[in-house]
């Protein structure tokens, strides 16, 4: 196992001048030049002979027959080393998506370890939980991350507000969150549909997809994913991840992401009890609010 899992990486490792002529000869390839190439290189050696008699032309012609077989083979190196750069964007994928799912256990861990504490331990647990949930889903992700996890809170009449957010960052990210989300401020901010609907919905959005939220220009990241912290219908927080980069948030680490937030959500609706969540969801139901519309402590908070 030792052995094949070395030579995987072995042969899909690409030096650097390797990587200048491949990536080169792959370009000319796509773009045909090199098809290009080798039909004239053959035109000539074929029909040179028929056409011109005079010794003269016969340097041209042994010119275009190398330059025909030289096209030949870097077809063949093109072919080669585009096969390499799939293998090894393969094996980068494999290895996030393990990533991923390694930290995804360390996060099942410490919520399995709070279900066994009791009263202002479990409660200290679980604001543990929300630190880790957001430097786990960072990690799961790599250089370039940021995550950030909004608890919900609600002041009077039901509004809503995400506050205080816990946020991590990895190498190629020093930027926090700017502000906390109050639904009276903005109640059509993107984040609030969200977090009304079911977290099987959540999208990766990228630069520059329409969000009326985000100006993308103005963003230290180019791709987001965010997906509401609720069990059932009630809601709890906010979690959202971006990265740098567009298009650099996976099928796996979405699945990833997505477990982190349900995780979190199922301990602390594991805190507050079954009569409690089965009041807040018909509550919801009914009327979009919580029972205890006076709530000013966050939502995991006893």
């Amino acid at each position: 196992m030792v052995g094949n899992a070395k030579n995987r990486s072995e042969s899909a490792e690409i030096g650097p001048v390797r990587k200048v002529v491949g990536s080169t000869l792959l370009w000319l390839r796509q773009k045909f030049i090199l098809s290009i190439i080798i039909l004239l290189g053959a035109t000539v050696a074929v029909f040179a002979p028929l056409v011109l008699t005079d010794a003269a032309w016969t340097p041209y012609r042994i010119g275009a027959g190398i330059l025909a077989a030289l096209a030949v083979f870097g077809d063949r190196y093109a072919d080669n080393y585009e096969k390499k750069v799939a293998l090894g964007t393969f094996r980068e994928s494999e290895r996030s998506a393990e990533k991923s799912i390694s930290d995804l256990n360390i996060l099942l861990s410490e919520a399995i370890e709070a279900t066994f504490l009791q009263g202002a331990a479990r409660v200290e647990a679980i604001k543990a939980l929300r630190r880790t949930v957001s430097r786990l889903a960072a990690s799961s992700i790599g250089p370039g991350t940021r995550a950030s996890y909004y608890p919900l809170r609600r002041v009077a009449g039901g509004t809503r507000i995400l506050d205080r957010p816990f946020h991590t960052t990895e190498p190629g990210r020093n930027d926090k969150p700017d502000r906390p989300f109050i639904e009276t401020e903005d109640p059509k901010h993107d984040v609030w549909t969200i977090m009304d609907r079911d977290d099987e919905e959540p999208e990766v959005k990228k630069a520059y997809d329409e969000v009326s939220s985000v100006d993308w220009d103005k963003k230290k990241y180019k791709t987001f994913y965010s997906v509401p912290v609720k069990a059932n219908m009630v809601q709890f927080g906010f979690l959202s991840v971006s990265h740098a980069k567009v298009g650099s948030i996976g099928g796996p680490q979405q699945a990833a992401i997505l477990a982190m937030a349900r995780t979190v959500a199922l301990t602390i609706a594991a805190e507050k009890g079954p009569t409690f969540m089965k009041k807040q969801a018909a509550y919801y139901r009914v009327s979009g609010v919580p029972a205890n519309v006076s709530i000013t402590k966050e939502e995991g908070e006893s």
